[in-house]
Order: structure tokens, then C-alpha cells, then sequence
């Protein structure tokens, strides 16, 4: 048909292949993944990657002819596999990345390091995306034990402390971020005391004070990996240390992340630090007007960073200040707007859940339509 031969019939197709010795079939999988994942490469045409890697993989490793060919198989795999991240299907991607590794040969960690620890971290966080734990635990075991320097075991520490926080084991996982920001040089006072707090806030309050809005919005952004991988754990410290209620710590975690980013340049997590700075001035300093300023600023720099991932904690802390300055009833839409973008970026576990807690109460004290609150309480 066509100029093309078909099957008359499923059964006869699959009547044929059970024919088939099972080296055999291995090897015509192999061979025709192979083929058709040169094409994909080359024709940059990730949909047909994803059929071509299937088709390696369905014939695995006894497949595989050599050493250089397993590395290629593997390094498709991880193509692969962030192609499927990026679809958001981390139960695929898992799949890719955990066959990926099967295609490693002994001495992987010497000989192809920086493949197997990208494929070893891509499959630990996937893990944790499907909650399938006992195999994250191996992978960062495995990560923790081969890698190279402390920097190579950030991405390990990352989700292993979330993973101590998802389980229940919030101590935990706030004694392993203590204990990496000591070894990054970079831990929070062991005694926060009033004359503590009022330090950090003077040097922060120092390193602003000849710097306008514009040189902020321009300042370059943070590239060092030690220091960005220091802001995500002090942002992750700062909600464990809430839900624990030791709270001591809390007012200078934000005022941290801003030194470090003048210093080093704006991370992700930055505005979100400026705009708990701004509430810091106006609500705690009752200084509206410069608060304010800050919170604008932390809005402006949130659009000028390249990751969304963070807008919703930008939103929600710029929000407390907003709704003192601007009219209430449209400034508290912001708290809904700042559930959606958490709820957009996947953090609805807490943070979403909590922006539209606020925003109902908001919605009562503003007097809103009760009527109207309620439906909106219905629908977040």
C-alpha cells in the first residue's frame, strides 16, 4: 500500500516478532533506535528522539556492542530525559534517565564523570518529583561518595533536604542547611540577638544607601555556583525555621541574601529578599515611603529575571506592604495573583495554599461581598 509493506493483521505482526530469537530482537531494536536517533539529532527533532531512545532501550544493555556506543546510548538518554522535564513528565524522564545509567560501564564515575553525575543528579530529582525515595536515597548516596568537590554535591544536599522536609524531619533538614552554609563559609550567627538583627540591618541599610533604582535594576547576576547554591539554602532555611517556629533567625536571612547579592550579583531569590526588606522598613520601621520603594523595586527586578520559579513569593511579600499604601480592595488581588504563580510553578503544597488563606482574609476585612468571598474561597 503506498509503495510500503504492512501487516494484514496485529496478530500476525506479533506472531512474526515472537519468532524472533530475543538477541536478535535486542539487536534490531538497538540498531533501529540508533538510526533514527542520528536522524533526530541532526534534524533536531525531539519527538522522534524520544521514539528513537525507546527503541534502544526496549534493547537494552545486552544490545550494546561496545564501550563508545553505551556512552552515545547514555548521553541520548539524557537528552532524552530533559526533554520529557521539560513536558513536565518526570515519570518518563526517570525512566530515560534510569536507563541512561543502566548503559554505564564500571569505572563510569573515572572515566565519563561529568555524564554520570548529570544523569545521576537528573534522576534523583526526578525521583523526588515521583516520590519514590528509597531510589533517591541511593542516588545521592552514590553522588555524595563519587563526586569530585563540595560543588558537585549541591544539587545532592538540595534535594535531600527537601526530601528530610517532605518526610516529616524538619530538624533535620534545618541542622543539613546549617551545616552546609558552614561549610560554604557562609553560616547564620550561632546567637540571634536584638543587637545582632540591628547589625545586619545597619550593613545592609551601609551598602544601599548610594545605590538608586536604576543600578540596582541593571546589577549583574549571581554566577558564582557556591553563592547561588547559598541564597536557595538560606530561602530554604527561612521556611523550615517557620514551620518549626524558630523564628530568631528569620529577620536577618532576608538581609543576608541581599548582601550577598550585591556583592556577588541578583540571584532568583533576590526580590523576593528586597520586597521582606521593604515590609521590614514600612511595617516594622514605619517607614512607608521607603519601604515601599524597596517592594517596587523587588516587583521590578522579579520581571527582569529570567526563572518564573520565584515570582509567587515576590508577589505575596511585596503584597504586605502594597495593601498599606495602595487601595486595599485592588492591592489584595496581588495575594491572588501570587497564588496563581505559585500554583503556575508547582509550589502548592504550602506556598500556594497559604497566599490564598491570606487573600480570602483579606477579601473579609476589605468588605468584599461575603457572597463573593466565599465563591472565591470555593474556587482556590
Amino acid at each position: 500500500r503506498n509503495g510500503k509493506f504492512y501487516f494484514m493483521h496485529d496478530k500476525l505482526q506479533e506472531a512474526a516478532y515472537s519468532k524472533m530469537k530475543p538477541e536478535e530482537r535486542f539487536l534490531h531494536h538497538n540498531r533501529y533506535g540508533l538510526a533514527l536517533g542520528f536522524v533526530a539529532v541532526r534534524e533536531r527533532d525531539d519527538r522522534l528522539l524520544l521514539t528513537a531512545v525507546t527503541q534502544i532501550n526496549q534493547g537494552g544493555p545486552q544490545a550494546v556492542i561496545d564501550d563508545e556506543q553505551a556512552v552515545v546510548v547514555a548521553n541520548l538518554n539524557l537528552d532524552a530525559g530533559k526533554i520529557a522535564m521539560n513536558m513536565s513528565d518526570f515519570f518518563l524522564a526517570h525512566s530515560f534517565f534510569n536507563y541512561g545509567i543502566s548503559y554505564l560501564r564500571r569505572g563510569h564515575w573515572d572515566e565519563h564523570y561529568h555524564l554520570s553525575l548529570e544523569l545521576f543528579n537528573l534522576a534523583a530529582k526526578c525521583a523526588f518529583m515521583n516520590a519514590e525515595h528509597d531510589r533517591l536515597k541511593m542516588l545521592t548516596e552514590q553522588i555524595m561518595h563519587n563526586a569530585r568537590c563540595f560543588n558537585d554535591k549541591f544539587q545532592a544536599i538540595s534535594v535531600t533536604v527537601s526530601l528530610l522536609n517532605c518526610s516529616g524531619n524538619v530538624p533535620a533538614a534545618v541542622e543539613l542547611v546549617k551545616t552546609t552554609l558552614s561549610n560554604l563559609d557562609e553560616g547564620l550567627p550561632s546567637a540571634i540577638t536584638p543587637t545582632v538583627i540591628k547589625r545586619y540591618l545597619d550593613n545592609t541599610k551601609t551598602y544601599l544607601a548610594n545605590l538608586s533604582d536604576e543600578s540596582l535594576l541593571s546589577y549583574k547576576a549571581m554566577i558564582n555556583p557556591s553563592k547561588i547554591f547559598t541564597v536557595e539554602l538560606l530561602f530554604k532555611m527561612y521556611g523550615y525555621l517557620t514551620l518549626i517556629d524558630k523564628r530568631a533567625a528569620l529577620p536577618i536571612i532576608p538581609l543576608k541574601v541581599i548582601q550577598l547579592s550585591l556583592t556577588y550579583g541578583m540571584s532568583p531569590h533576590s526580590p523576593s529578599a528586597f520586597a521582606q526588606y521593604g515590609n521590614y522598613l514600612a511595617l516594622i520601621e514605619d517607614k512607608f515611603e521607603e519601604g515601599y520603594r524597596y517592594v517596587k523595586l523587588a516587583l521590578s527586578l522579579m520581571k527582569k529575571t529570567a526563572s518564573r520559579a520565584h515570582d509567587g513569593s515576590t508577589i505575596f511579600w511585596s503584597t504586605h506592604t502594597r495593601i498599606h499604601v495602595e487601595p486595599m480592595q485592588s492591592s489584595i488581588e496581588c495575594y491572588l495573583d501570587a497564588y496563581k504563580a505559585h500554583m503556575k510553578s508547582g509550589n502548592t503544597y504550602s506556598n500556594a495554599v497559604w497566599c490564598s488563606s491570606v487573600y480570602n482574609m483579606c477579601c473579609l476585612w476589605s468588605g468584599k461581598e461575603l457572597n463573593a468571598v466565599v465563591d472565591s474561597m470555593k474556587d482556590t
